[in-house]
C-alpha cells in the first residue's frame, strides 16, 4: 500500500504557494508550486531520522514517485526517529541544570596550595585559619581524633591520611584528618550525614562519600537532566500516550544520582533543598557513584507527574511560578504577555501583596498564581516533596509559633510563619503555597501537576498545543492562519490514536501541507 503523496501529488500541482497581488512586479511572476517528491523525500528522510536517504534509497523508490507506507513506519519506529522526538523536547524542557549548585561550598574539598585535600570554608573551625593541614602523616590520640600542632601563625594543624574517594576508588588521594573523619555522629550529638562539616567531630564520612571535589557534581547534575531524555525516550519508543508524559511514575536513576540521594542531599547547607526526597531511599537501586553509564528505571510514588515533576525540571525552573510559566508556555501555547495597550501605571498607596489583585500584575497573576500553586508541593529552590502527612496545610505548631514570633526549622521553611501586612494574617500557619489561595483553588496545592494537564486536555489547549508545536517543528515555521482547519485535523487524530505522539507526526508528515513546505 503507498502513501498518500500519489493521490495527493496531482493536487497539489493546482495549489498555488500564495496569493499574488495583480500588480506584483514583473521579477516575482505568480507561480503554482508542484510538489518536488525527492525533495519531500529528502525533507522527510531529515525530519524523522536527521540524515539524508542514501542512494540505495534513493534508487529504491517506485517509479511512479510515491513514497512507500511501510519505509516511512520503520522511519517511525526506528531509534534514530526517538532520538529526534528527544532532541526536540530538549528544546521545550530546557534540561540542562549544570549552572545549578546541588552541594554547599562547605563540603567542597580542593589542594588549596597544600599537601592534602582539605574544605577551606570549614578550615577556619578545624585550625583557627583558611589553611589546610600539615605534610606528614596524621596522628590520633585515644579517643581517635586528630591530634594537632600549633604553628607560628596561631593556627592548630594535623596531618592527612589516605583515602580511596568514591569518584575514584583505585586510586588513594591524601586527605586532612579533620576533613576525612568517617564518623556517624559527633561528640556533640550532632549526626555527621547532615552537618555538611559544620562540626569540629564531623568530616567527609566512609569514601569521603558527602564531600565534594572537582566535577563529582557535575556528573550528578548531567543525571538530572538525561533522566528528563530517557522519559522522553521511553514514551516515543513505546508508542505510548504522550500524555503519560506528563504523568507517569518511571524515573532513571545511574550511580552518581544514587550517590546524590543517599549520601548529599540532605547535608545542610545545600543551595538547592532537595528534602525530604520525594521517594523512599529504599527505592534506590545499588549503584556506585562510578556507575555512570549504568541507568535503572526507578518506581516512583503517585504524586509524581512525569517530566513536570523531575528532579531536571524542578531545578532549572526553581520557583512554582516558573515551573507553571514553562508549562504554558511549552505546552498549553499559552505566555504570560501583558495587553498591547501597555500596563497601567501604579497609584501612590502601598500596591497589595496579592499579586492576583494588584495594578500591573493581576493580568498574568490571576492565572498565573493559581496555575503555580500545583507545584506547592515541591519545595522551591529544589525538588523535595512535603507529603501531607507531615506536612498537613495548616500545622498546628507552626500557627503557634507564628503567632509567638519565634518559628524555626521546618514552620519558617515551609509554612508562613511572619505577617508583613494585615492580609497575610489568615494564612500563618498553613503551607506557603496556600498564601492568598482562593478557596475554588485550595485543591490545587493537593492534586498537583497532573491536575493542570488533566484541565489542558478537557479544554483542548494541551492537545491543541501538541498539534501547534509539533506542525511547527515539522513544517520549519508556524502554521499560517489558512492551515487552522488543517491543524485542527491533526488534533482530532492525535486524540483518536489515543495521544500517540508518532502518529501525530506521520498525520502530519504525510499531508499535503507538508508537501507543499520549500
Amino acid at each position: 500500500m503507498r502513501m498518500r503523496w500519489s493521490l495527493v501529488a496531482a493536487a497539489l500541482a493546482l495549489v498555488p504557494l500564495s496569493t499574488v497581488p495583480a500588480d506584483t512586479p514583473e521579477w516575482c511572476p505568480p507561480e503554482t508550486v508542484e510538489p518536488d517528491l525527492t525533495r519531500v523525500f529528502r525533507a522527510l528522510s531529515l525530519d524523522l531520522r536527521g540524515t539524508i536517504p542514501t542512494l540505495e534509497e534513493y534508487e529504491a523508490l517506485p517509479e511512479d514517485g510515491s513514497i512507500p507506507e511501510a519505509l516511512i513506519e520503520d522511519w517511525l519506529a526506528s531509534e534514530e526517529f526517538v532520538q529526534r522526538v528527544t532532541k526536540r523536547h530538549g528544546e521545550l524542557l530546557w534540561p540542562n541544570v549544570q549552572n545549578v549548585s546541588l552541594n554547599s561550598g562547605r563540603v567542597g574539598l580542593g589542594f588549596g596550595g597544600g599537601p592534602a585535600l582539605f574544605s577551606g570554608q570549614a578550615a577556619t573551625m578545624y585550625r583557627g585559619e583558611r589553611v589546610g593541614c600539615l605534610d606528614e602523616p596524621a596522628e590520633f590520640d585515644e579517643y581517635g581524633r586528630p591530634v594537632t600542632t600549633e604553628q607560628d601563625d596561631g593556627t592548630f594543624r594535623e596531618g592527612w591520611v589516605e583515602a580511596a574517594p568514591y569518584w575514584d576508588p583505585e586510586t588513594l588521594v591524601r586527605v586532612c584528618a579533620f576533613d576525612a573523619q568517617d564518623n556517624e555522629y559527633a561528640p556533640s550529638g550532632r549526626h555527621c550525614y547532615t552537618s555538611g562539616l559544620r562540626d569540629v567531630g564531623c568530616g567527609c564520612g566512609p569514601e569521603l562519600r558527602q564531600c565534594r571535589f572537582s566535577t563529582s557534581e557535575t556528573a550528578m547534575r548531567a543525571s538530572f537532566g538525561t533522566d528528563l531524555e530517557l522519559r522522553v525516550a521511553d514514551v516515543i519508543r513505546r508508542d505510548a500516550s504522550y500524555v503519560e508524559l506528563f504523568t507517569g511514575q518511571t524515573a532513571y536513576v545511574n550511580g552518581p544520582q544514587v550517590h546524590f540521594w543517599r549520601h548529599q542531599a540532605a547535608v545542610e547547607g545545600s543551595p538547592s533543598d532537595m528534602t525530604p526526597a520525594p521517594f523512599p531511599p529504599s527505592l534506590l537501586p545499588d549503584l556506585d557513584y562510578t556507575d555512570v553509564d549504568t541507568w535503572v528505571e526507578l518506581p516512583l510514588p503517585d504524586a509524581h507527574a512525569g517530566v513536570l515533576t523531575a528532579p531536571g525540571y524542578l531545578l532549572r525552573f526553581q520557583t512554582q511560578r516558573g515551573r507553571a510559566n514553562r508549562f504554558y508556555n511549552a505546552f498549553m501555547c499559552q505566555p504570560f504577555q501583558p495587553p498591547t495597550s501597555g500596563l497601567p501605571t501604579e497609584t501612590g498607596e502601598a500596591p497589595p501583596l496579592d499579586l492576583q489583585v494588584r495594578d500591573g500584575c493581576k493580568y498574568c497573576h490571576a492565572l498565573l498564581e493559581p496555575a503555580a500553586a500545583h507545584w506547592g508541593r515541591w519545595t522551591p529552590g529544589g525538588a523535595g516533596y512535603l507529603d501531607p502527612e507531615t506536612f498537613p496545610a495548616t500545622r498546628e505548631d507552626c500557627v503557634a509559633c507564628a503567632q509567638a514570633g519565634n518559628c524555626t526549622g521546618e514552620c519558617r521553611e515551609h509554612y508562613l510563619s511572619t505577617a508583613l501586612v494585615p492580609e497575610q494574617v489568615p494564612y500563618l500557619g498553613m503551607l506557603q503555597a496556600y498564601e492568598f489561595r482562593r478557596e475554588e483553588h485550595n485543591d490545587h496545592v493537593e492534586r498537583g501537576p497532573k491536575a493542570l494537564v488533566a484541565q489542558g486536555i478537557v479544554d483542548g489547549r494541551f492537545t491543541n498545543c501538541t498539534a501547534r508545536t509539533a506542525a511547527a517543528w515539522l513544517l520549519g515555521r508556524d502554521p499560517l492562519p489558512e492551515e487552522e482547519p488543517w491543524l485542527e485535523d491533526m488534533e482530532r487524530e492525535f486524540v483518536a490514536n489515543g495521544y500517540s505522539y508518532r502518529s501525530l507526526v506521520r498525520s502530519i508528515v504525510t499531508s499535503p501541507v507538508y508537501g507543499r513546505v520549500q
